[in-house]
């Protein structure tokens, strides 16, 4: 494996920086364009974003506290998309599911090129101009990445601050520097503020600091290690510690909870989540080694679909080939040893909330990209060395193979964002039609609610409505295609009548989201009457 270039910035980064930028943003521009809706957690956030608006100081109605106590999230991105969305609401005609959705996705267009820069300044500690670039270019464009860092969802904005952090973490075990540990802590804190996983970093620190201490030729004086080591800490808790005073949790997320109840009791089983690599099905008993084993074989399924496929082959040749060199430089252990305190924890989570999902795995394939391109790099120098003749072909198979996987990642990455959603998108603009006061809509799926402006509602004064008057409760319902959950999901399961269904040329039975409407029941779900 050749020796990475110097690791000073030169004209050449700078412009292969705005080739990523012209190359990465048609893809971002194009998602954009091409959503059919947001994703679900997205509907959360703008919840908690329109919450905060809510906030009254002066008649102490509604505090940031009350605010922060009652969202399972961490509150970076939805304050982020709060202010994208003042500008968007007031050039685009106020308070709509569309410009709430556009807000959430702008924040991460610009979130996804910021991401760019400390992506590549990253790998430029390690590797060369070409590396970088490659490696860069290619986690934009992996589905996994081109898909997620597009969608209304926090990772985006988590990530910049999360290899911001990174970036600075190497530094600082590098030149045992107090302003490098003071940066290094304030994008851990900004990292820990968006998700709870951005204070992982803080650990990683300080062992690597106390480690470096045991090898002479790593070795700095004792005091200037716990200098580095209070100053990395002390800023992190500083800029992190509003969110812990006013929750009184490190965490209020589910997934953090999971793990801290269910640690007395791992024989425990939670509930499946779509969407994500089940470890087990409820009631499933496999024993601590068994389901590490499964836990272990639900991530390698997320690992490779992350690095869709083939990716992870030249990933694996590329550590390989790369770790005689790499494993001299103490900043590659801070990151070896970040990589794998977040595995383990992927491990824990799979074995006790029986679930790992894509987005968990995001970091861990973003390493892996450069990896990846060092690999496919390598393999052609590797396979000429036989024929000698033949080595200045390398440059050019590499160059093929690069661009060859870019091409095979592109049907998927340029998917519509939740093109099978149109249903659901469909009944939420039928509904928004329909809608009187006092109707209640009950959806499982949360879209259709969300587009007839049911989240708008919520922080409305309800309607007092006549005496005689009885509103409606529609029930949207969407058709699972997963069979065991199909068949629960009869007519019979399902009060009042059909009225509306889509695709609207299929057949009832056939229909994909249909909506049933029945008189609001007042025991049940009662409104304000005069």
């Amino acid at each position: 494996m050749e020796e990475a270039e110097p690791r000073s910035i030169t004209r050449r980064d700078w412009l292969l920086l705005a080739a990523l930028f012209a190359l990465v943003l048609p893809l971002r521009l194009w998602l954009l364009s091409n959503t059919e809706v947001t994703a679900r957690d997205s509907i959360g956030y703008i919840r908690y974003a329109l919450q905060f608006e809510q906030v009254d100081a002066a008649n102490q109605r509604v505090s940031y506290q009350t605010v922060l106590k009652n969202n399972h999230q961490h509150p970076g991105y939805p304050l982020l998309v709060l202010a994208m969305s003042q500008p968007v609401r007031a050039w685009n005609g106020g308070l709509t599911a569309e410009n709430m959705e556009l807000s959430t996705q702008l924040v991460n267009l610009i979130a996804s090129l910021l991401l760019i820069l400390p992506m590549y300044f990253l790998a430029r500690q390690f590797f060369d101009c070409t590396v970088s670039f490659g490696g860069t270019l290619l986690y934009q464009y992996l589905p996994i990445s081109a898909q997620n860092l597009s969608d209304g969802i926090s990772e985006p904005v988590y990530l910049v601050m999360l290899v911001s952090g990174l970036l600075q973490l190497v530094h600082a075990v590098r030149e045992r520097s107090v302003w490098r540990a003071m940066l290094c802590g304030l994008f851990t804190g900004l990292a820990y503020l968006t998700r709870p996983e951005g204070a992982l970093i803080l650990p990683t620190f300080g062992v690597v600091l106390i480690a470096l201490q045991l090898r002479a030729s790593w070795r700095c004086p004792w005091r200037q290690c716990l200098e580095c080591v209070a100053a990395g800490a002390v800023t992190a808790a500083l800029v992190g510690a509003p969110y812990y005073i006013s929750t009184g949790n490190f965490s209020n997320k589910p997934t953090v909870n999971v793990i801290k109840q269910m640690a007395d009791a791992p024989r425990a089983t939670a509930s499946p989540i779509l969407f994500a690599a089940t470890v087990a099905r409820p009631g499933q008993e496999h024993g601590s080694a068994g389901m590490l084993a499964r836990s272990a074989w639900a991530l390698g399924v997320e690992m490779n679909q992350g690095f869709h496929y083939v990716a992870g082959v030249f990933a694996v040749l590329g550590f390989v080939w790369s770790f005689s060199r790499l494993r001299r430089d103490p900043g590659f252990w801070a990151l070896l040893l970040y990589a794998l305190l977040h595995t383990i924890i992927l491990l824990r989570l799979g074995m006790l909330a029986n679930y790992i999902s894509d987005r968990h795995v995001m970091i861990l394939v973003l390493g892996g990209t450069y990896f990846a391109v060092a690999g496919m790099r390598e393999l052609p120098l590797r396979l000429l060395a036989l024929a000698p003749s033949r080595a200045n072909f390398a440059p050019f198979a590499f160059g093929v193979v690069f661009i060859a996987l870019i091409a095979f990642c592109l049907p998927k990455a340029l998917q519509r964002l939740h093109g099978n959603r149109l249903p659901n998108h469909e009944a939420g603009l039928w509904l928004a039609d329909q809608f009187q006061d006092g109707d209640h809509i009950d959806d499982d799926h949360a879209w259709s609610h969300f587009f007839a402006g049911g989240i708008f509602r919520e922080s409305q004064r309800p309607p007092v409505l006549p005496m005689e008057y009885v509103p409606t409760t529609w029930t949207v319902l969407t058709r699972s295609r997963d069979t065991e959950i199909a068949k629960h999901q009869t007519e019979a399961s399902v009060p009042g009548r059909a009225v509306k269904w889509w695709p609207e040329s299929s057949d009832l039975q056939n229909a994909r989201v249909v909506v049933y409407s029945q008189p609001r029941d007042w025991d049940k779900n009662r409104w304000n009457k005069k």
